[in-house]
């Protein structure tokens, strides 16, 4: 396969599950908001909080004078500025699937353009906090639409396991992210500590639509341990690092047909110790050497393989110009 096509399809799902990651975040805060009465009410309302997830907050600090409702809609919905805002990474998905139109089934580009059209036209009217969660049912529906396109139409081919690594790759790192963000939140300061921290990783599990895969496993009670270990290291859970590695993985060895070779050494050694290191660990382990330094070094060696993968199959990432 050309590289500049494989390019595009790795890019294509990468920027499709950055919109929707995106989207599911802000869904999550406004139903907090709108559900949850004091004392709670304070706390879910740090926006800044998804600026942080994103990993902009230079830019959007640059950008804005505080950290309001309507500035973090703004900046993750809309800006220009903000290379992972829903229309940017929608509009260089556009661009992707464009590249491959020969590759891709009719469908899948039918449904992308669609879907950047909508998009288009809500950035072009004005918008209140109240259409803000119609618009993010919308970016959930139309990437779910994509996957299942792709699911359903795609050869298991070269093309459909670039888009696979692209895919799990984007999703395991925002897993990661989530959690970091989240998990060392103090709790407390406030009077109902329980139900606080009910809500709170109520939230965390919803943004990852995983509170019912949740309470199957650990029950109603909602422990920070538990949620740990479920994003980390619950291997049915598609939305677990763990699983997202798997999937990164054996993508790979698809795409190389089991064999390593000279060209593909240093990314096919990235992708098994880090394997590896997730089985191999409890969540006892991980926490007792601190969640948020696992974290950080999980989303550093997403990083490198991210890079690895670009090195090995002569990708490059697509920025608007």
């Amino acid at each position: 396969m050309l590289s500049r096509v494989a390019d595009s399809l790795y890019w294509l799902t990468r920027n499709v599950e950055r919109a929707e990651n995106n989207a599911r975040l802000i869904a999550v805060k406004l139903t907090s908001r709108l559900e949850n009465a004091n004392p709670i009410e304070e706390m879910n309302q740090n926006w800044y909080e998804l600026v942080e997830i994103s990993g902009f907050q230079e830019v959007f600090d640059e950008e804005y004078n505080r950290s309001s409702d309507r500035n973090v809609m703004e900046f993750l919905l809309f800006s220009l500025k903000n290379p992972n805002s829903i229309l940017n990474t929608i509009t260089i998905a556009r661009e992707n699937a464009r590249a491959v139109r020969e590759i891709i089934p009719n469908e899948l580009w039918e449904s992308i353009n669609s879907f950047y059209l909508k998009l288009k036209r809500h950035s072009h009217t004005p918008w209140t906090m109240e259409e803000v969660n119609d618009l993010c049912e919308l970016v959930k529906k139309e990437s779910l639409l994509f996957q299942g396109i792709v699911e359903a139409t795609m050869p298991r081919g070269d093309a459909y396991l670039f888009m696979e690594m692209g895919k799990h790759l984007e999703r395991a790192e925002k897993a990661a992210r989530i959690l970091d963000v989240y998990y060392h939140k103090d709790l407390e300061c406030y009077q109902n500590k329980e139900i606080v921290e009910y809500h709170h990783w109520w939230s965390v599990l919803q943004s990852v639509s995983g509170h019912e895969a949740y309470i199957k496993t650990y029950r109603p009670l909602i422990k920070s341990r538990n949620v740990a270990e479920f994003f980390i290291l619950d291997a049915e859970f598609p939305r677990s690092m763990i699983y997202c590695i798997h999937k990164v993985r054996n993508a790979f060895v698809a795409l190389e047909d089991g064999h390593v070779e000279h060209y593909s050494e240093s990314l096919a050694q990235e992708l098994e110790h880090l394997t590896n290191d997730l089985i191999d660990f409890s969540i006892e382990e991980i926490l007792g050497q601190g969640a948020h330094a696992f974290l950080q070094s999980f989303q550093h060696r997403c990083m490198t393989i991210g890079m690895h993968i670009t090195k090995t199959y002569y990708l490059g990432e697509v920025v608007i110009p």
